[in-house]
C-alpha cells in the first residue's frame, strides 16, 4: 500500500473515530437520528479540513518566519540550547522543507465527510 493511501485511510479512520463520538454525544442529547447523522460528519469535516488547510499554509512556508524568530530569540536568551554554527534563515527554510509532508490525506479525507455531510443535509431538508 503506497505511502498517500496509508496517509487517507489514517485520516478517515481519525475522523470516523470523531464522528462515532459525536453521534454518542449528539443521540444523549435527545436529537433525532438524521439531525445527528448530519451533525456527525461535519465536526470530522471541519477538523480535517481546518487542519489539513493550516497544514497545507505551513507547507507553503508562511510560518518560516515566525518559526525562526522563535528559535533566534530563544537561542539568544539560553545559549545553552545555540548550536556551534549560525543558522540563516535560509538555512532554516531549507531544513524545514525537506522534512515537510503533504496535506493531501487530512484534505482528501476532510473532502470526504464534507460530502456526506452535504448529501445528509439535503436528505434532511425534502424529510422535514
Amino acid at each position: 500500500m503506497s505511502e498517500r493511501k496509508k496517509d487517507f485511510l489514517l485520516n478517515l479512520a481519525v475522523g470516523g473515530v470523531l464522528a462515532v463520538v459525536m453521534l454518542i454525544v449528539e443521540l444523549a442529547r435527545g436529537r433525532d437520528i438524521l439531525t445527528s447523522l448530519c451533525n456527525c460528519f461535519s465536526v470530522p469535516a471541519v477538523f480535517l479540513l481546518g487542519i489539513g488547510g493550516l497544514k497545507g499554509i505551513r507547507n507553503r512556508g508562511a510560518f518560516d518566519v515566525m518559526g525562526f524568530g522563535l528559535k533566534s530569540t530563544v537561542e539568544t536568551f539560553i545559549p545553552m540550547l545555540r548550536k556551534n554554527e549560525k543558522e540563516t534563515f535560509d538555512d532554516y527554510r531549507e531544513r524545514k522543507e525537506a522534512s515537510r509532508r503533504s496535506s493531501r490525506g487530512l484534505l482528501m479525507a476532510g473532502a470526504v465527510y464534507l460530502a456526506i455531510s452535504v448529501v445528509l443535509l439535503i436528505v434532511y431538508e425534502f424529510v422535514y
